[in-house]
């Protein structure tokens, strides 16, 4: 483990990485767990581990990064704020490349749909920080609004007509008269 500035990090060298995968296991600390919590704005975090491994892929260099993540969080529920427990059990894949060209976009329109493949990271001084890795895949599995099981659903309200809404509650319509008093005069 090394200190980033206050954050932890996982450093691995792919530099002389061949086409035999580089396995990885990792088992987050206690302290590495409260960073990655702090990290993510979340409650808690325990039991983080990540099995994987590395491989580098035909002539362009890139490496493959696959693996399985399992963690427990803690977040928020966004009504009560109570904590809300959610177990995140998710494969994944990430590709990095050495070659800050295969970054670019060349269509600056382009949206990439969920069937495409990301984009690949950049590999920075032939390191891989596995553990910023973890956490951008923890940050992808958390639920986007945690909700505590035993509340209510929320009532979804329907689209009423404005002269129904009136009549509904019978709105006082002061004018509504004024014609036929204008026309006994």
């Amino acid at each position: 483990m090394k200190d980033t500035g206050g954050d932890v990090a996982r450093l691995i060298n792919v530099e002389r990485l061949g086409r035999e995968p580089l396995k990885f296991n990792i088992q987050a600390t206690t302290e590495e767990c409260e960073a990655l919590a702090k990290s993510l704005d979340i409650l808690g975090l325990s039991d983080v581990t990540a099995r994987g491994s590395l491989v580098r892929q035909g002539a362009n260099g890139q490496v493959l990064l696959t693996g399985r993540l399992q963690a427990a969080a803690v977040q928020a529920c966004v009504v009560s704020l109570d904590p809300v427990a959610q177990a995140i059990d998710e494969e994944f894949t990430v590709l990095y490349t050495f070659d800050p060209e295969d970054l670019v976009v060349e269509d600056m329109d382009k949206v990439v749909g969920l069937e495409e493949p990301d984009p690949p990271e950049l590999i920075v001084n032939n390191r891989i920080d596995l553990l910023t890795m973890v956490m951008e895949q923890i940050a992808l599995a958390l639920e986007p609004y945690p909700r505590r099981a035993d509340l209510p659903e929320p009532v979804e309200e329907e689209d009423l007509d404005l002269d129904q809404v009136k009549k509904e509650q019978g709105t006082h319509q002061p004018f509504a008269n004024l014609k036929d008093l204008m026309s006994k005069k």
